[in-house]
């Protein structure tokens, strides 16, 4: 079965003020809504259907209850002491039951799939499934997958039509950077466990790639060159590309948005 890079999360204080700063350098970023089930509210910004989430918490005690449940986002997050930054990824599935299934039979603790939903600003409901999996005492959380309740061809009419898309916006999302310890065993378990094709080497990294995503995985020598260092296992950066612009970085607490890289 093939997994599809969905988003990737950016935890935030302020998802309003990272749309305002993003929005000033033509990165189009839209209000997303509430997740009342969480308590927790975004802001988006779309590359077609990749996209990039800024979250953050408006309900207190809904998140806490939300993180207690294992491998998921909100766990995560409280377990990293709600370090602001990039956080995890996404990749989207036709079949997560089977995936699922499949999971299990590998040995991972599997939690889900869980129906899930938030209200647009328009109010309109926006729903879909989530699945978590992993193991004990793994310092890299694997992707969650996600299962949306519309076609992929609706969901793309209906973000281009609400102006989350902007039509005449060139930018594209290519590739996302990764720092872990250990690059060989991280990269060798994630290509096993995603079904992944064969890694690739690169000069600096070693990389992954999804059908719509290229996985970039750094160890510390390397990423903190990029960086200046303070890192923690997990995404770091994305490369963003932009025929209409020079090379830019858009600096943000644990996040880089490298623009033309």
């Amino acid at each position: 079965m093939t997994l599809y890079f969905d988003h990737l999360v950016h935890q935030v204080e302020s998802p309003e003020n990272i749309k305002v700063f993003f929005n000033k350098r033509n990165v189009r970023t839209v209000n997303g809504g509430q997740h009342t089930m969480w308590g927790t509210y975004n802001t988006l910004s779309y590359f077609g259907l990749s996209y990039i989430e800024q979250i953050a918490i408006y309900d207190r005690d809904l998140f806490e209850q939300a993180a207690l449940y294992p491998y998921s986002l909100h766990y995560t997050f409280k377990r990293d002491r709600e370090r602001q930054g990039f956080s995890r990824i996404a990749l989207r599935t036709k079949n997560i039951e089977d995936e699922g299934q499949r999971l299990r039979a590998l040995g991972f603790e599997v939690y889900g799939p869980d129906a899930c939903s938030r209200t647009r600003p328009d109010g309109t409901i926006l729903e879909w499934k989530l699945l978590h999996f992993g193991m004990p005492n793994l310092s890299l959380d694997f992707p969650f997958l996600i299962e949306w309740a519309d076609e992929d061809e609706e969901r793309l009419a209906q973000l281009k039509a609400s102006g989350a898309i902007d039509e005449n916006q060139a930018i594209t999302m290519e590739s996302i950077q990764f720092f872990v310890k250990d690059v060989e065993e991280t990269v060798q378990l994630w290509q096993k466990v995603l079904q992944l094709p064969d890694s690739e080497q690169h000069e600096q990294f070693v990389s992954l790639q999804l059908p719509n995503m290229r996985l970039d995985f750094y160890e510390e020598a390397a990423a903190s060159a990029m960086t200046l260092g303070h890192l923690k296992e997990g995404p770091i950066g994305v490369t963003l590309k932009d025929p209409h612009r020079t090379k830019e970085t858009l600096v943000c607490p644990g996040a880089f948005y490298w623009i033309n890289r």
